[in-house]
């Protein structure tokens, strides 16, 4: 969200201040401040009500709320003793009194008012005894019929300016990270999972802020949640998995007692589904998948016939079809799934008629698609990373802002109060560390208070380059391989997101993967090229030659190896044998897989016949996992719900190295770069609706 404030240009994104080009950075607990008063300009607000609404309800006392005015005034120079822009009201609080006009994107940074205009509305809206006079009506009127103006010419495809909710309350302060919040139809009760060592499942009275744990004593470390009531509120239903067994449960529930669980049906083991009630007590749908790393299907059990039946739905892509919603009054649900140009596509499925109906797409970084609370529209987090929660009418149009904060949204669910909205809000601070073999020790190279990931580093260069949201979108930052002197390379200011970063041979270039599109981008002028590539599923990006990049695209129902020559454009397809490749600096560190599994190395492929080296570990997703660099080999993989960088080296024995919080791992002559969280606090609000 844009506000025009005077001759300042407020974005709460990009948590920026801008005045005749000059950018001033803020620090988020100010953007906060300043967002709610541009939503609540000219009105005294309290202390506790800044507390409230912008702190959250965190303990924080009035010294800490004057600091943060204090640094605001600071910002736009204001003097206290004669504001233009923040009035304080002695034992009653403060009034934003600057003109604020909400900008649609398309609007140019135009000062609307000149000083001596900011000057003289400041002057009239702070005078505490005089009434208000004429000119202050007429000041107001102007103001008005600007807004008016500004909203007739806001594109019809964008956003509404104005959010639906001014405000949230948070539903959860706990320690960690909060998800898959769920509030009963009564309201008074609120499910929720817990990630730990495992994911535990929660229910928290509202009223009484008391929690229970939903336990299975009788299971060795089981993963819990995600939970659904049923209309009633008087039974829920549930996952319960552990490293050999999927099943889902299901428990009557009234004030805060849960009777023994019900086994209801069971899924394959490494299933991660969830699965909800469809207004009816014994109809439910679900996802599951064959097994770990497969694509989910939907379902639909019908607990008195004891029937499961296959859902009419989308074509498997990716992850496949886990995320549903369903319809708050009607037997449908509304299913979010990629398609293979990895759009995201949302679909409604009448699960009485089997009529399945795409509603629209979107080619964007975006997740979860949930019904709003009429079931006609379609409500979203905003484009990667999400600050905004979005609705849409049902063919994709008519974007309406329903929420805006400061923080990084996930996952909406509606509020039983049929007008609200639910999320978790948090920002996991990735940082890059690298870890010294020859020393064995570890020390950041990259730190902030921001995500800073996929750092790869260039020998050619002695660079590290690496992705980070410092400036409220990912952009590619370049640091040296000591960590210091870190700049921004790229411009992009868009919602792009990445999924790797590999350096040319030469350190001149940087290839950059998002969902379905390769960026070539210049580490000398920041200038970025598209390659005309089709918009598919790219895996195992790597860099052949000064010429030549290679990727893995789904052709014939397998995964093949193809080329593609930068100075033609042009794609070929690598002998049909060959499934990845991942190219390295010295042509002998060259890892290979066929399409039996069978992996090789060199760049005249050998036959790897050592049994630590296991084609499992060839990939994460769409990224390569396993690394060569003379000796040294080392991959990641998932114990306990972390990374564990594994590392076989001149020994020729296998240990495990150190933690990591992150699926990207790079080896170079640096030694590992690696990802931890410093901080990984995620909490449950609701919105609160005008």
């Amino acid at each position: 969200m844009r506000w025009q404030i005077a001759q300042f240009v407020f974005c709460d994104q990009q948590q920026t201040l801008v005045s005749d080009n000059h950018v001033q950075q803020l620090e988020p607990m100010a953007v906060e401040l300043l967002r709610y008063f541009c939503q609540n300009r000219d009105q005294i607000i309290s202390i506790d009500r800044l507390i409230e609404h912008v702190w959250l309800n965190r303990i924080v006392s009035d010294n800490a709320v004057s600091k943060l005015i204090t640094k605001l005034r600071k910002a736009f120079n204001d003097n206290p003793r004669k504001p233009i822009f923040i009035a304080t009201f002695p034992k009653k609080g403060y009034k934003f009194i600057a003109p604020v006009i909400p900008l649609s994107a398309e609007q140019t940074n135009v000062t609307l008012y000149s000083n001596d205009e900011v000057n003289e509305t400041a002057l009239k809206n702070s005078n505490l005894d005089s009434g208000k006079s004429i000119q202050a009506y007429l000041s107001l009127g102007l103001i008005l019929v600007v807004l008016v103006i500004g909203v007739l010419l806001f594109n019809s495809n964008k956003p509404k300016p104005m959010p639906l909710a001014t405000g949230v309350k948070a539903l959860t302060r706990d320690g960690g990270s909060e998800m898959a919040p769920r509030v009963s139809p009564n309201g008074q009760y609120l499910s929720y999972m817990r990630r730990g060592e495992n994911l535990s499942l929660w229910i928290k009275s509202l009223a009484s802020q008391e929690v229970v744990e939903v336990t299975h004593a009788e299971l060795a470390s089981p993963w819990l949640g995600p939970l659904s009531w049923n209309d009633a509120g008087n039974l829920v239903v549930y996952l319960v998995t552990t490293t050999d067994s999927c099943a889902y449960y299901v428990r009557e529930f009234a004030g805060l007692q849960l009777k023994p669980a019900k086994l209801l049906l069971e899924c394959p083991a490494g299933s991660y589904g969830k699965i909800a009630f469809i207004h009816d007590d014994h109809r439910f749908v679900y996802s599951a998948s064959p097994g770990p790393n497969s694509a989910f299907s939907l379902y639909e059990f019908n607990q008195l016939s004891g029937e499961t039946r296959l859902l009419p739905q989308p074509e498997l892509v990716l992850g496949g079809n886990s995320l549903f919603d369903v319809h708050p009054t009607e037997n449908k649900i509304l299913i979010s799934s990629p398609d293979k140009q990895q759009w995201e596509g949302f679909y409604s499925l009448n699960l009485d008629t089997d009529a399945l109906s795409l509603l629209f797409k979107q080619d964007a970084y975006i997740c979860c698609g949930i019904w709003d609370h009429s079931g006609t529209k379609v409500v979203l987090m905003g484009e990667h990373p999400a600050y905004q929660l979005i609705s849409y009418a049902l063919n994709g149009k008519n974007p309406q802002i329903v929420y805006s904060g400061s923080q990084q949204l996930r996952s909406p669910e509606r509020h039983s109060n049929g007008k609200d909205y639910l999320f978790v809000a948090g920002d996991k601070n990735y940082n890059v560390y690298r870890y010294d073999l020859l020393e064995a020790t570890s020390k950041p190279i990259v730190s902030s208070s921001v995500d800073d990931r996929l750092a790869v580093y260039s020998a050619a260069k002695n660079r590290v380059a690496y992705v980070s949201v410092t400036s409220g979108n990912e952009e590619i930052w370049l640091v040296n391989g000591d960590g210091s002197n870190a700049k921004k390379l790229t411009n992009f200011n868009d919602h792009r997101h990445y999924l790797e970063l590999i350096w040319s041979a030469d350190g001149r270039f940087l290839f950059a993967t998002t969902l379905n599109e390769i960026h070539q981008v210049d580490t000398i002028t920041g200038q970025d090229t598209k390659l005309s590539l089709a918009q598919i599923e790219l895996r195992g990006v790597s860099v052949k030659d000064e010429n030549t990049i290679a990727f893995s695209q789904f052709i014939n129902s397998r995964w093949q190896l193809t080329f593609y020559n930068l100075a033609t454009d042009q794609t070929t397809l690598a002998e049909i044998k060959w499934k990845y490749v991942q190219f390295a600096p010295n042509p002998e560190d060259t890892i290979w897989q066929d399409q039996n599994e069978s992996m090789y190395v060199g760049s005249s492929p050998r036959l790897i016949s050592d049994p630590d080296i296991s084609p499992q570990f060839m990939l994460f997703g769409r990224v390569f996992n396993i690394k060569k660099r003379g000796n040294n080999w080392i991959w990641q993989v998932m114990e306990n719900g972390q990374y564990q960088i594994m590392l076989k080296g001149q020994d020729n024995k296998v240990r495990p190295l150190l933690a990591s919080d992150s699926y990207h791992v790079d080896l170079s002559e640096l030694g590992i770069l690696y990802h931890q969280i410093n901080g990984d606090e995620a909490d449950i609000y609701t919105t609160i609706s005008h």
